[in-house]
């Protein structure tokens, strides 16, 4: 299982704190499965970085049992 903790605009299609009891593979995969449980969502999802254990991961990072993740849209400062 992992956990999915979710920032700014993305808490309005999903719960601030989600667990995924079947962890994807990696990055590449999650994303994939985030846009298929909220379709609606999937134009932001596509413009979003993972971090892990506080650092940004790549598309290709495997995921493990009790990973937190973050996952964190696009922001602009003013």
């Amino acid at each position: 299982m992992i956990t999915l903790e979710f920032f700014a605009g993305l808490k309005d299609y999903f719960p601030t704190l989600m667990e995924v009891r079947e962890a994807p593979a990696d990055i590449h995969h999650l994303r994939t499965y985030l846009m298929s449980e909220q379709s609606l969502a999937k134009a932001l999802l596509q413009q979003c970085r993972f971090a892990v254990a506080d650092q940004f991961v790549q598309e290709d990072y495997p995921l493990r049992p009790g990973d937190v993740v973050l996952v964190i849209p696009p922001s602009s400062g003013g």
